[in-house]
């Protein structure tokens, strides 16, 4: 890990601090991720957002180099830009008078610069300008990878997740940032910030009546082992350890110190969970509800409670080959290679368990498409 020396946290002042951003963004985004970003300029090897001449942009270099970036954009709601006050549920907020609020986006981070604290100290800086601004909302939104790490920030889901430019699946989320008591729930590093800070707990208040569902849902880092376990025991009707292929052969502390590294998101019907073509690192494991996988009009599958689906691309980071569409209300949790890689780092022999575990999933799979397969081949040379 890096000396505290190496690592900066600075605002951007110039043009060409400014264009390094931009540049990190295509290195990351385009050409380490593949993804069709908008306003990419792929001769300049840029990602040009015009929003960004109204924004503050926030960056961290390790060791000289530009190696994290962040926006954030403060001010009225109709100071934010069209799209975003067209994705996320900003629309909702407009019934308090006048509220200044803030957007914290574009969060990106080298993959090749090995330091684990750049993030928290990014969104650090981002939260401290934005209640600097006086923002009582900070809005933004999430791949399903990070949704777990703004959740352990303070932040909560609001709103249908959203298809964006690149094929991407995002889902909005938003950060009251006087709520100190939620903070405090999910030891969120904003807490030292927030205590120095005068926040309206009005808005607080406002937030908590309007929004119960986004107050109440399930966030793993607020609950206890024994409450956590509680509830995926309620959705599944079963013991997870059993309902879950996942989890079988673990200790009931075994499966919920893994987990407790998961997030668990609500979708509601007809919402895309999963978009063809995009790239991602996250396993699903559908706690409740159902779902289907479809290529284009063409149903592939359908998975009940307790199943799991995204198994490749965890494994390897791949394009999704399919849609995946939430066919009733479901509830979904979320592993990513994080995840994973955490649990190897502090449980090996659990991790070691898992990764066992999925690779008999992925060998009844192949057993099953092939004899499908097998069986087509049959009927058409029969023909």
């Amino acid at each position: 890990m890096s000396s505290p020396s190496e690592l900066q946290v600075l605002i951007a002042r110039t043009a060409e601090e400014v264009r390094a951003i931009q540049e990190l963004r295509y290195r990351v985004l385009v050409e380490g991720m593949g993804r069709n970003v908008a306003f990419a300029d792929r001769e300049a090897k840029r990602v040009d957002d015009p929003s960004d001449r109204g924004a503050l942009h926030i960056y961290l270099t390790h060791s000289g180099r530009t190696a994290a970036a962040v926006r954030v954009i403060a001010g009225s709601l109709a100071d934010m830009p069209a799209l975003a006050r067209e994705r996320l549920p900003m629309g909702e907020f407009s019934a308090l008078v006048d509220p200044t609020v803030s957007l914290t986006e574009h969060l990106v981070v080298d993959p090749d610069v090995p330091d684990s604290r750049m993030t928290r100290l990014l969104m650090s800086a981002a939260y401290k300008i934005a209640t600097a601004k006086k923002s009582v909302f900070d809005f933004t939104h999430a791949t399903a990878s990070e949704i777990a790490l703004l959740e352990r920030l303070g932040y909560r889901r609001l709103g249908n997740s959203f298809e964006d430019e690149s094929g991407g699946m995002r889902t909005p989320m938003v950060l009251p940032t006087g709520d100190l008591g939620h903070m405090a729930q999910v030891k969120s590093p904003y807490q030292s910030i927030a205590r120095t800070i005068d926040h309206d707990a009005d808005a607080v208040s406002w937030f908590r009546r309007t929004f119960p569902d986004a107050v109440d849902s399930a966030h793993p880092a607020a609950m206890d082992e024994e409450a956590f376990w509680s509830m995926l025991t309620r959705k599944l009707n079963q013991v997870p350890h059993h309902g879950v292929p996942l989890l079988v052969g673990l200790e009931f502390r075994d499966a919920c110190s893994f987990l407790k590294l998961a997030t668990v998101v609500g979708c509601v019907e007809n919402e895309k969970i999963v978009a063809k073509g995009d790239v991602g690192n996250e396993l699903y494991v559908l706690l409740s509800g159902a779902v289907e996988v479809r290529d284009g009009t063409r149903r592939v599958a359908s998975f009940g409670r307790g199943a799991i689906f995204g198994e490749m691309a965890y494994l390897n980071a791949a394009p999704r080959t399919a849609d995946v569409i939430a066919t009733e209300p479901s509830e979904l949790l979320i592993l990513t290679q994080d995840t994973m890689q955490k649990a190897m780092d502090r449980m090996p022999a659990v991790a070691a368990r898992i990764l066992h575990n999925l690779s008999l999933i992925l060998v009844e799979r192949l057993h099953e498409t092939t004899t499908r397969y097998v069986k087509s081949s049959n009927q058409q040379a029969a023909a």
